[in-house]
């Protein structure tokens, strides 16, 4: 069949006959075929899903009324890159939540999308139950992990601790800045991150890691880094006896900090 017939026919076609034309990759075929009225859901969600679908075929069926309620079709629309981030902004708020956690992955959908859809999972998590809170740790990206990282419990903390999603970087700086003391705890006998040399270092340095687990990172750590450590004023005082203790029995010198003693001169008590 030639490519105008092809054209023609894709208009009244039906069956196996318009599913041949739906895989066609011509435009002007797909074009004609989105108006057929024997158009299926499957067809359509076909055509959303191919890479070259035509920009004006994909908005026609956003707004086909024969798939108003088709969620696979929205969901498909969603991650086409293609389509107008206006329609995209639109379909956002009927789409489930993991759905939405799915496409915050995508690198092929434009960050300014990538961002709304992180807005809008940030307003749910706080009424989310514990249980979803643990799955949507398994699927979202780095930034919702550490937004349930900040607020989550136990069983989401943990869950969140075993995402591929997660860096050492993120959670690095999560420990150093207002970190919950659960978090900090859970990370600390945590059989994989707890080994990671920069989040001991972090570790150390926080008010809320159990001292056991102090004392044991501070024993690991490089010497420079433990004078480092040592000469931080953010250091919690508990723990400074112990690292000082460290670099003795290295034979490391410690500069201990004296207070500061000003000496009048007679002319100035005078004064």
């Amino acid at each position: 069949m030639r490519l105008e017939e092809k054209v023609r026919t894709a208009l009244s076609a039906g069956g196996e006959e318009l599913w041949q034309l739906v895989r066609e990759n011509n435009p002007a075929v797909i074009a004609n075929a989105v108006l057929n009225r024997n158009l299926t859901e499957d067809m359509a969600v076909y055509i959303v899903r191919k890479k070259g679908a035509p920009t004006d075929s994909l908005e026609f069926l956003a707004k086909d009324l024969r798939f108003k309620d088709s969620y696979l079709l929205k969901v498909a629309l969603c991650r086409n890159p293609k389509t107008s981030q206006q329609t995209t902004f639109t379909l956002l708020k009927f789409l489930r939540i993991f759905d939405l956690s799915d496409l915050t992955r995508d690198q092929r959908i434009p960050l300014n999308v990538r961002q709304k859809i992180e807005q809008m999972i940030a307003e749910k998590i706080p009424s989310m139950p514990s249980g979803m809170k643990s799955a949507l740790a398994r699927r979202a990206n780095s930034t919702i992990i550490a937004l349930l990282l900040e607020k989550g419990e136990e069983n989401t903390i943990n869950a969140c601790l075993d995402s591929p999603a997660l860096n050492e970087g993120l959670l690095y700086k999560l420990i150093c800045k207002d970190a919950r003391p659960l978090l900090v705890r859970i990370v600390a006998e945590h059989r994989k991150w707890s080994l990671r040399y920069t989040i001991r270092f972090a570790l150390i340095r926080n008010f809320n890691t159990p001292m056991v687990r102090v004392t044991e990172f501070i024993r690991q750590m490089k010497t420079t880094d433990l004078k480092d450590l040592y000469a931080d004023p953010k250091l919690p005082t508990s723990t400074k006896p112990f690292i000082f203790s460290e670099l003795l029995q290295r034979n490391e010198r410690t500069e201990i900090t004296k207070e500061e003693v000003y000496t009048l001169s007679e002319e100035d008590s005078d004064e």
